[in-house]
């Protein structure tokens, strides 16, 4: 799960609420908008997703779900999807598919910049920012 756990500017993340695609969510979530709606991301990705979940269930489609935007001003913490070998702060890793963890692949960095990590293990917890 993607948490944010702090902020620039030390205001509260401020929720929003838009129509979701029928589906399971959970906070922490990385969202994409497809057909005009919430939708889990699919595959790993490399750009940054425009929304994360702030509200855990399972809802109708179109139905209301609480977000937050992801932007640079937000450190969120998650955890490692696969083993990263080489992965050092600075260094930039993709969302996993299911967008709730991050996965470095070295030759297709992606936009989540790493500004702390645990380990290099699977599991391992790692924070940073979108960029």
């Amino acid at each position: 799960m993607f948490i944010p756990i702090k902020t620039n500017d030390g205001a509260m993340t401020p929720f929003e609420y838009m129509e979701a695609a029928a589906g399971t969510y959970q906070v922490g979530q990385l969202l994409n908008v497809t057909g005009g709606k919430l939708a889990a991301i699919a595959a790993d990705q490399a750009t940054t997703p425009p929304y994360v979940c702030m509200q855990s269930g399972t809802v109708k489609g179109g139905e209301q779900l609480a977000v937050a935007r992801v932007g640079e001003k937000y450190i969120f913490e998650t955890e490692l999807a696969a083993a990263a070998d080489g992965l050092t702060v600075g260094a930039k890793a993709q969302v996993a598919g299911g967008g709730l963890k991050a996965k470095f692949v070295s030759a297709t960095p992606g936009t989540f910049e790493v500004v702390s990590l645990d380990g290099t293990a699977a599991g391992s917890k790692v924070r940073g920012r979108f960029v």
